[in-house]
């Protein structure tokens, strides 16, 4: 109890608060900005993967013990909705709690991963958006950032795309994306972007983060990032390469 009371929670409150009202302008701004769901958008898919489930747990909350598992797929859920609503074709990694491993594998991590490259391959994704939560030995280390495969140029452009979104949306938010060491950014080809929303061993983040505003704040984050993707690199990328 003396943990949790430990927590700032007035700055917590205020935060929320301010989440609500910058989410509900940043609804009308998109309306405003960008096509509706009877656009050229559609046909678009984007695969959305639920990092971690089953009896991978991923990384805990450090006060609350919240599965990291629990988190990505609520979030991931959310995103869903949204993106469909816009007019996205959307497939999903996992639906539940449950892991995409083989019973009875001496790798079941490896074999998990297979089946979410699987699931892509079998999509004919255009984009893919793996979510996840951080964890660092500090506490003090928070911020969502979106990874990319330093030899994909397009994941590069699509993760700096999401990142200039969290960084306008989300308190914490890391100013750059990073390139990333990431299995699931090795194994697929379409381009591809890893989110850690913020990290759970941050006390405050870790109580934002399974707040369902706040979740809906990023989850509306990485909708823009992909929507503002689309529109720029359809536009502007000629050769291979970006003319902005």
């Amino acid at each position: 109890m003396k943990l949790i009371t430990a927590i700032k929670i007035k700055p917590l409150i205020a935060v929320l608060f301010l989440s609500i009202v910058s989410l509900l302008t940043s609804v009308a701004i998109v309306k405003a900005f960008y096509p509706s769901p009877s656009s050229s958008l559609l046909g678009y898919t984007i695969v959305l993967d639920a990092g971690h489930g089953g009896r991978d747990n991923g990384c805990s909350g450090r006060i609350t013990d919240v599965k990291e598992s629990d988190v990505n797929l609520a979030i991931v859920k959310k995103l869903e909705k949204q993106l469909r609503a816009f007019g996205f074709n959307v497939v999903l990694t996992r639906h539940g709690k449950e892991g995409l491993y083989q019973e009875n594998v001496d790798n079941y991590k490896r074999s998990d991963m297979e089946k979410r490259a699987d699931i892509i391959l079998a999509s004919n994704a255009d984009l893919v958006v793996s979510v996840h939560q951080n964890s660092f030995p500090s506490q003090h280390q928070r911020g969502a950032q979106a990874f990319y495969n330093t030899n994909s140029l397009e994941g590069e452009f699509f993760a700096k795309s999401i990142q200039k979104q969290l960084l306008k949306l989300l308190p914490y938010a890391r100013k750059e994306a990073n390139f990333g060491d990431y299995y699931m950014l090795k194994i697929v080809k379409v381009p591809t972007v890893i989110v850690e929303c913020g990290y759970l061993t941050n006390s405050e983040e870790e109580q934002l983060l399974q707040n369902a505003i706040y979740q809906d704040r990023i989850a509306y984050a990485i909708l823009c990032g992909i929507v503002e993707y689309f529109d720029i690199s359809t536009l502007v990328m000629t050769n291979g390469e970006y003319n902005v």
